[in-house]
């Protein structure tokens, strides 16, 4: 089906390989991925990439054209980039059963709920090939330990036996080895992590995995993929064949995301041209090997979003869909030395580090090395450069995208929002009419400190926080910027029953040389200077109390007339 316009519609949340081209939608060609896994592949293959970046697409791909029970569907490679290597792969084409798997599935926040997933995950592949391990011929006691495995109550000893066994059952029937792809294999640990069941949910899939490709004679090649290589001792344990490409690695480097071209052609054919700059400022900038490439889940939704309507404003899609977890436990964990570094990363600096290609979940809090490794392979952050310092490679990491940016400011805001909350406002009131300067100044120096910045220390963003801290009190008015006297105030605090108390407050921000108790007498004087108490005065208000604020980095300091 085609659009209106006679344009092909763009696949939104569509990740089947088959439902995207029989549906003549907009289709990336990533099918050379296949000629390059097998010229360039090993026994088993890891490739780890970001969340979002098409591995559940690129996986149904492979299975389409693996499978032997698939045959019926070789048509859909015809006309892409592949269908030029047809003779050279013809050994591969349709000629091996594949069992695929998706451990996403396991993202349950309890171990019994995670392994009852994965268990109806693995049946649905015995169930596939059912006619098989039912079949004479194969091996009577195998045909017994597949049923073992339907069981609704199958064990994880039993369930981590079963890839393997549905294989050398497979191999049997077919005579020719099995094809095994895994696809976010790193998703129940990363839950397993954040919800308290880590270690039990390593032994599992550790041993799933030595079962399966490890001491599996009846293997002919796995593909895994996930965000994450964790370390080979926690999981990957005596798997001595393993070919791990992470986005330091050059090979697959464009099979995955969108590369410049791609993205052009795709606004060329929906007649966006004129986004080219926007898109590339929001959604470009990763780096996988020496290939700098977009995030194509956002690309393909800003670009539905633009074909409707070309004043939209580009938006954060990504952020919204992947785990931000790591980014809430970095806000939420971090100490003042990475506090520091998060608002310099913000402000567009850069921070220098090693890169650990193993760390694991368990690793996240250690130290500082393993959570800017974390937040790179997540997709949180890019290389900038990288230099060689001694035998190890520093690299410097930043930012990619305003995609990225606007998720760490959403973040860093909640955190800053529950922070304001915390803040007891009827005890800045009391201090504000006693007259305690500092009883005032104090929580708001403290609320600052205990937070990662994320604003460019303006006057607006100071006066926007402390306005938003005194609104809401039924017992007084605020107003802010209103003219009175000659000139504008900053913030009036009328008492609202009784004609009593005014509070006029005046900010001030520091500049570099200035020290923060001069700026504060500074804006005291300049209340009295330009009269901001006249409208007070006429409104009948007999306690007109003055202070000054000054503001430097995250130091409060106010004095009162």
């Amino acid at each position: 089906m085609l659009l209106n316009n006679g344009k092909k519609r763009i696949p939104i949340g569509y990740e089947d390989f088959k439902e995207i081209i029989d549906g003549k939608f907009y289709y990336v060609d990533k099918t050379m991925l296949i000629y390059h896994l097998l010229c360039n592949g090993g026994k088993n293959n890891l490739i780890t990439r970001p969340r979002r970046f098409g591995k559940t697409l690129n996986f149904s791909m492979l299975r389409y054209f693996f499978d032997i029970t698939e045959k019926d569907n070789a048509c859909l490679f015809d006309d892409l980039k592949i269908s030029g290597y047809y003779d050279e792969l013809a050994m591969y084409r349709n000629t091996h059963p594949v069992i695929s798997l998706s451990l996403k599935c396991a993202k349950q926040g309890d171990y019994a709920k995670a392994i009852y997933s994965l268990r109806y995950e693995i049946q649905e592949q015995f169930k596939k090939y059912r006619y098989v391990w039912e079949s004479e011929l194969v091996d009577r006691n195998d045909r017994d330990k597949a049923e073992a495995v339907m069981q609704p109550d199958s064990n994880e000893e039993i369930l981590s036996q079963s890839i393997k066994l549905l294989s050398l059952c497979l191999k049997q029937y077919y005579g020719v080895n099995t094809i095994i792809l895994i696809d976010e294999y790193d998703v129940p640990l990363e839950d397993a992590y954040f919800s308290g069941y880590y270690d039990e949910m390593v032994r599992f899939i550790r041993s799933l995995f030595e079962s399966a490709l490890k001491t599996n004679p009846a293997l002919e090649f796995s593909v895994i993929t996930g965000c994450l290589r964790i370390s080979k001792e926690s999981i990957f344990t005596g798997l001595n064949n393993l070919e791990v490409n992470s986005i330091l690695s050059d090979t697959y480097s464009e099979s995955f995301g969108f590369v410049q071209s791609e993205v052009d052609e795709l606004l060329r054919y929906y007649d966006i041209e004129e986004k080219r700059q926007e898109m590339k400022e929001w959604y470009d900038g990763y780096l996988f090997g020496k290939s700098e490439v977009y995030n194509p889940w956002s690309v393909l939704n800003q670009a539905k979003t633009w074909t409707r309507d070309t004043e939209a404003f580009a938006v954060t899609w990504w952020a919204n869909t992947s785990s931000n977890n790591i980014i809430k436990t970095l806000v939420g964990q971090s100490d003042d030395e990475t506090k520091a570094a998060v608002e310099l990363l913000i402000h567009g600096g850069s921070v220098e580090t090693t890169l650990k290609e193993t760390v694991t979940y368990g690793d996240l809090t250690e130290s500082n090395e393993n959570i800017w490794s974390f937040l790179f392979f997540t997709g949180y952050l890019k290389i900038k450069s990288v230099k060689k310092v001694g035998t190890k490679a520093l690299y410097s990491l930043v930012i990619p995208n305003l995609e990225i940016h606007d998720c760490y400011t959403d973040i860093i805001m909640q955190y800053f929002n529950a922070y304001k909350r915390a803040i007891n406002k009827d005890e800045l009131y009391t201090a504000l009419i006693g007259r305690d300067a500092a009883g005032f100044a104090d929580p708001i120096t403290k609320l600052l400190k205990s937070s990662i910045s994320f604003y460019d220390n303006t006057e607006s963003f100071y006066h926007g926080l402390v306005s938003g801290l005194l609104v809401g009190n039924i017992y007084y008015k605020a107003e802010s910027n209103r003219e009175t006297g000659n000139g504008r105030s900053d913030l009036i605090l009328y008492q609202n029953d009784r004609f009593i108390n005014a509070i006029i407050m005046e900010f001030k921000v520091c500049r570099a040389d200035e020290e923060v108790d001069a700026v504060a007498k500074r804006a005291l004087r300049q209340i009295d200077d330009r009269d901001y108490a006249s409208e007070a005065r006429n409104r009948g208000y007999r306690n007109i109390i003055k202070y000054g604020v000054a503001f430097k980095d995250k130091v409060c300091y106010a004095v009162v007339e």
